[in-house]
């Protein structure tokens, strides 16, 4: 009995904790979009949505990591306001050939968009709209393959892992930001191979644009 409630103690763990697992950047080139030339996304308005960081702990020691994972919020920013941006999360089609995302909660590519720039996310969202609220939390763990971390549904803190984040550019820290975030608005996926669920997807749509953006200077 002893270990089986041991067991369930560790399952209920891993249940409320979602995380940003290692991945290849062929996960975003794989990605697929309905036809910008269908005009879907046409009757959507291009919203806006502002970067309101809180606490940023843990980088006394490493002040260039500071300083890129501020660039990265920046990025985030002007990616996420972007009518690019709204295009791809609309049109984005699923690896069955539907314009759908795993573990939407029931919405539209559509609502997915309109749902993220509200800015709510599951704790006080609802008082800051219009905001991308989070607090950055770094941490170490040279064994593990999880980049970041949340524990949705108690607070508002993204837990990085400096294993990655010392070598990230502030184009890679954009896509692991912006998929915990899309966690704390109460999305999640099914493991680390749920590619098409929303914080996997529109966070390598948004790690994509990023590079994008950073290489030519604007998006189109």
């Amino acid at each position: 009995m002893k270990n089986l409630l041991l067991g369930l103690s560790c399952f209920a763990l891993s249940f409320n904790t979602f995380a940003h697992t290692s991945s290849t950047d062929t996960q975003a080139a794989k990605m697929n979009f309905a036809p910008v030339h269908l005009r879907l996304a046409d009757n959507i308005a291009t919203q806006s949505l502002k970067v309101v960081p809180g606490s940023v702990a843990g980088f006394n020691s490493y002040p260039q990591e500071k300083q890129t994972m501020e660039a990265a919020f920046h990025l985030v920013e002007q990616v996420i306001n972007s009518e690019e941006f709204k295009q791809r999360v609309v049109n984005y089609v699923d690896k069955s050939g539907k314009r759908s995302y795993t573990n939407n909660r029931g919405l539209t590519n559509e609502q997915v968009y309109e749902y993220i720039l509200s800015g709510k996310e599951m704790i006080d969202g609802d008082k800051t709209p219009g905001e991308m609220n989070f607090d950055i939390s770094r941490y170490n763990k040279s064994w593990s393959k999880v980049i970041g971390y949340t524990n949705q549904g108690s607070d508002n803190v993204i837990h990085v892992n400096g294993k990655f984040y010392r070598g990230f550019s502030a184009a890679d820290i954009t896509g692991n930001i912006t998929h915990e975030w899309i966690h704390l608005c109460g999305f999640v996926h099914d493991n680390a191979a749920d590619h098409d669920s929303v914080p996997y997807a529109v966070g390598y749509i948004m790690g994509d644009l990023a590079k994008k953006l950073v290489k030519q200077g604007y998006l189109d």
